[in-house]
């Protein structure tokens, strides 16, 4: 049979951060098996300061990895599927991992990680990686021609183990144990009570915004591992996006002024910097696009403390009260965006570029990174978080599929509720350094119809 007549084009999804540059490249397509109706994409990816420790935080960055595809004289893009055999490894899976590195597939063959196999830090440059794409499932014949584009994401492993809610501190409608204004520790994924005088109880500063009830076990609480991405959706992610996905879609979910072109040909203008002015909805659909999903409240909370770490009053992302604000960058929203001092941007209009206080001789505190490694998590552009409050209570550990609901233009889960549904919360803060602190929950329910000028996000995976 004919082999499949690839025209290979790709592009990044990813945060340009010049702390980090990732770049793809060589990609290709053979080993076509018409047997059993797959081939092998094959590429390289490159990153800098990359980790992986068993100490103290005792985890790991790397790259959720994804394919789009469309067959020849089609304007429609679609969600590859990656082979998957129980365990997920790249043997079980048929994928090769070069020398240093691991694959692991998603048990529904969405995406994969790739990230290190051992200890070591600094620039990772992997040749040679290939991922079994199951063409046949996605409905593509033997002999089709077919376009892919290859996307990588920056994520970092959030480990599993207790950690606390709230500070012991003085912010907004913090989270607090029913029975005393202290912080509550969660050391499971199973339902939690809100409300009463119980000390297993969680409540929340002044009993606003958590009504009584129960938080179900199947609301992600943050005990178990999940990946994050590392840096907020950038302009060149959201570019990307609309440039995949149909006119129609894009009429409405393109913000204003933040690219030239047209679809499906979008540049960013800054498309390292931090994408802003998109609603809660704009960032669902990317998610769901990328097969993410939005991060719960507790888990923006676990991400930026650690697990089994005593919280510090009223801390910041980065682990302690010292704020250092910067109000005049170097380039700011380029990727040569530079600062010479300070851990937050304030005193500016526009968010900063993604990692761009991260250095290579930067410390948690003066790169503003949390506990894991995760960037911009106080300040720059608000966090889009499932609240929660009861409108919340719902959502369950439902990833995208990576095709978006056709007929209202955007995402597709139903168990992610929507913008309009009160089931989302803004955390971490913006450029204007108010509400910053971990467990600020001032905006713990709030309508995201609207984009604002310093609303952005981003998204997590439940890690296997």
């Amino acid at each position: 049979m004919k082999q499949i007549n690839l025209i290979l084009v790709a592009l990044l999804l990813t945060c340009m951060a010049h702390a980090n540059n990732v770049v793809t490249a060589n990609i290709s397509i053979g080993g076509q098996n018409t047997s059993s109706h797959y081939s092998l994409i094959k590429y390289d990816i490159s990153w800098d300061n990359s980790w992986r420790t068993s100490n103290n935080e005792s985890n790991y960055d790397g790259c959720w990895i994804f394919v789009k595809f469309r067959k020849k004289n089609t304007s429609a893009w679609q969600h590859a599927t990656i082979n998957y055999a129980s365990p997920g490894t790249a043997a079980a899976c048929g994928h090769t991992q070069p020398s240093g590195s691991l694959i692991q597939t998603s048990s529904d063959g969405k995406g994969v990680w790739m990230y290190r196999s051992a200890n070591g830090n600094g620039t990772v440059n992997w040749m040679n990686a290939q991922l079994r794409w199951n063409y046949g499932v996605d409905g593509v014949a033997d002999n089709d021609s077919v376009e892919i584009k290859l996307f990588a994401v920056e994520m970092v492993y959030v480990t599993q183990g207790a950690f606390a809610l709230g500070s012991n501190g003085s912010e907004y409608y913090h989270f607090r144990r029913a029975d005393k204004d202290t912080m509550f520790n969660v050391g499971s994924e199973n339902a939690i009570t809100v409300g009463g005088s119980s000390p297993s109880n969680l409540s929340s500063a002044s009993g606003v915004y958590l009504t009584s009830g129960t938080i179900p076990a199947t609301y992600p609480k943050g005990y178990n591992a999940f990946w994050c991405m590392k840096y907020e959706i950038s302009q060149q992610q959201y570019a990307d996006f609309l440039n995949t996905i149909d006119s129609a879609t894009v009429a409405l979910r393109r913000p204003s002024g933040f690219a030239t072109g047209s679809h499906p040909a979008y540049v960013a203008q800054n498309p390292t910097q931090a994408m802003n002015y998109l609603g809660i909805d704009d960032v669902l659909a990317l998610l769901d696009w990328s097969a993410l999903r939005p991060m719960t409240e507790f888990e923006y909370e676990k991400a930026c403390r650690g697990a089994n770490q005593v919280p510090i009053p009223n801390e910041y992302a980065w682990g302690n009260t010292t704020f250092s604000g910067v109000a005049t960058p170097t380039d700011l929203g380029l990727s040569t965006e530079t600062w010479g001092s300070g851990n937050v941007a304030n005193g500016i209009t526009t968010p900063i570029r993604c990692g761009a206080l991260a250095t290579a001789t930067s410390t948690r505190t003066s790169s503003g990174g949390t506990y894991y490694g995760i960037m911009e998590m106080s300040g720059n552009v608000w966090e889009v978080t499932v609240t929660a409050e009861t409108g919340g209570r719902t959502f369950i550990n439902a990833h995208g599929d990576g095709n978006l609901d056709a007929s209202a233009q955007s995402f597709n889960v139903p168990s992610w509720g929507g913008a309009n549904s009160s089931f989302y919360a803004y955390r971490g803060g913006d450029i204007s350094t108010s509400y910053l602190q971990v467990s600020d929950r001032l905006y713990s329910v709030t309508n995201g119809s609207y984009r604002y000028s310093n609303s952005g996000g981003r998204g997590v995976r439940t890690a296997q």
